[in-house]
């Protein structure tokens, strides 16, 4: 069903609202915008309209109007969010854009970037904040860079060996446990690449103004 929905396909979860002109953009050049629950009243306030409004809809402002798909779902054994990706996998969409889902509540933002590592092998997911963008692999992965940019790395699990080329502080088959221990390095070139024996996040810094 994925030609169904125009591409690319934006998820706006329920967070902060984007401000930098990277998720903004993004936003802008959206084929297929999909809310989590009460995102779509941030639209509205932006006369901006989602195709798709998905979760248990108990945050949504009755007066907005709305002509799209709505998505009913009750089950509160996963968030608004895990529907969406859910929905997302299920219509064969495998390319999806996360905007909206860090700060406002600290455990909602960590909750969000654990479910990065619970769809990483389902979809190609890349979340947009006001300062990073972030993935999550496993095994090898190589990533567009500009020399300095800001990288750091969170592993999933305690264990993890990792390797990675053109940073400004090289991992050679490195034990990294989820710790500070990884954050804070450089690119230095035009790509680089890291290698993770078991899930790892990699945030890379936007470019500053």
């Amino acid at each position: 069903m994925e030609k169904s929905f125009k591409s690319p396909v934006v998820i706006l979860a329920n967070g902060s609202f984007p401000t930098h002109p990277i998720p903004l953009e993004i936003l802008a050049d959206a084929g297929t915008v999909i809310c989590t629950d009460g995102s779509a009243n941030t639209l509205d306030r932006l006369n901006l309209i989602p195709h798709v409004i998905i979760g248990d809809l108990d945050s949504i402002d009755p007066n907005n109007e709305f002509h799209g798909l709505e998505i009913h779902d009750q089950n509160q054994e996963n968030t608004d969010l895990e529907k969406a990706l859910d929905w997302v996998d299920m219509n064969g969409i495998k390319n999806v854009t996360l905007l909206g889902a860090t700060e406002l509540r600290e455990d909602m933002t960590v909750a969000n970037h654990y479910i990065l590592f619970d769809f990483s092998e389902k979809l190609n997911i890349e979340m947009v904040t006001d300062y990073f963008t972030v993935t999550s692999h496993r095994g090898q992965r190589s990533f567009d860079s500009f020399p300095g940019e800001l990288v750091s790395l969170f592993p999933q699990r305690f264990g993890t060996v990792v390797s990675t080329t053109a940073l400004n502080y090289p991992l050679n088959e490195t034990v990294l446990d989820p710790s500070a221990r990884g954050i804070s390095n450089q690119s230095i070139g035009a790509t680089f690449s890291v290698v993770a024996s078991d899930p790892i996040l990699v945030f890379r810094g936007h470019p500053k103004n």
